[in-house]
């Protein structure tokens, strides 16, 4: 066993793809509310719902929501993609997937501004999406550099 196929790589391979299913989970869930209406679910001290029905909720008439679940699917997509390839196609999607996770994190940050500083309300769904693209940024490029 090389050290690239050992468990360690191995499960720093797959944690993307687990984190990718659970951000289409999460962001599932917000679209799905987006969708249909109703309550979100939310803890004690968030106010999940003041937040997505937020003008900044939306961009050119798009739920943010549904921004996230494409972006979450393609991530998935890219992950398990890279965990069945090998060589330079491993190297290309996770480069992909590293480049798109830092684009989705630094979205997260201006999205977490504006709740913190402009709507004065956080969403609990938003934290936990905001942790899950930033580990999906750490992974990869940490996946990227041991496939370099």
């Amino acid at each position: 066993m090389t050290d690239r196929d050992s468990p360690r790589n191995t499960l720093l391979l797959w944690a993307p793809v687990a984190l990718g299913a659970l951000g289409i989970m999460v962001s599932g869930y917000l679209s799905f509310k987006r969708l249909t209406g109703g309550r979100l679910v939310c803890t004690r001290w968030a106010q999940c719902d003041v937040v997505n029905s937020s003008p900044y909720a939306a961009i050119g008439g798009v739920p943010v929501a549904y921004i996230g679940w494409a972006g979450y699917l393609v991530l998935f997509g890219l992950a398990a993609a890279a965990v069945r390839a090998q060589g330079l196609r491993r190297r290309q999607a996770l480069l992909t997937g590293f480049i798109l996770s830092v684009g989705g994190l630094l979205f997260s940050i201006y999205l977490t501004y504006l709740e913190v500083f402009v709507i004065e309300a956080l969403c609990s769904w938003c934290v936990a999406s905001a942790i899950i693209i930033l580990l999906l940024a750490l992974i990869g490029g940490l996946n990227l550099r041991r496939a370099a």
